[in-house]
């Protein structure tokens, strides 16, 4: 599960490297297919943990900006991130793999 995660994270904070190699036919297939599932999975989000997984590795938002941003403690950002990479993680590895 913890190399999962460590993926997720990855895709996540070079989304848009990764997003630009893919669109260009760069990356081959699997690129691609993580790229997809990766924006499925942070589409289906709720508002609030979208903004935050986007800010936090999109965008490059400090977590104490994200923490102002929402209204919630520091140390609440980074639980609900791990909370979010984890559930995310788990369908990563049904489909992928480890």
């Amino acid at each position: 599960m913890q190399s999962s995660m460590e993926a997720i994270k990855n895709l996540l904070k070079r989304y848009q490297f990764y997003r630009l190699q893919a669109e260009n036919g760069l990356g081959g297939d699997l690129l691609q297919r993580k790229i997809q599932f990766l924006e499925n999975s942070i589409s289906v989000l709720n508002e609030d943990d979208y903004k935050l997984i986007t800010g936090i590795f999109i965008d490059g938002t400090s977590v104490a900006k994200m923490a102002k941003i929402l209204f919630i403690h520091r140390v609440t950002v980074y639980r609900r991130v791990d909370e979010i990479v984890k559930k995310i993680a788990e369908v990563y590895e049904m489909q992928f793999g480890t």
